[in-house]
């Protein structure tokens, strides 16, 4: 996939959300934190797999994202802070609910 197209479809994709939604507040910890696959052995397409496939280790997901650049920054945290962690299966139980019910618009 060229990149011009995979930008246009992300900005597409972010444009239908926002970040005050759970999908929101997950891309907003996506965007905050850097996957360096050096660190980590995962590229950013097999993290998101990952969760995707696997939804219930969405704690042991987000530690291995956080960690992947050895780099902590602030809005890692705050990213973190606005999501609702005290039962991860709801979020991500709310998650792909608000997934199935997202109107892509034709994307």
């Amino acid at each position: 996939m060229q990149k011009e197209q995979l930008l246009t479809q992300t900005m597409a994709f972010l444009l239908c959300t926002t970040p005050e939604t759970t999908l929101g507040k997950l891309l907003g910890l996506c965007l905050a934190a850097k996957v360096d696959a050096k660190n980590s052995e995962k590229s950013p397409l097999q993290f998101a797999e990952e969760l995707l496939q696997n939804p219930e280790t969405i704690s042991t997901w987000i530690t291995d994202v956080v960690d992947s650049d050895d780099q902590y920054s602030i809005e890692e945290m705050v990213a973190l802070s606005e999501m609702n962690l005290k039962n991860p299966e709801n979020f991500m139980k709310d998650l792909l609910d608000e997934m199935t019910a997202l109107d892509t618009q034709g994307l």
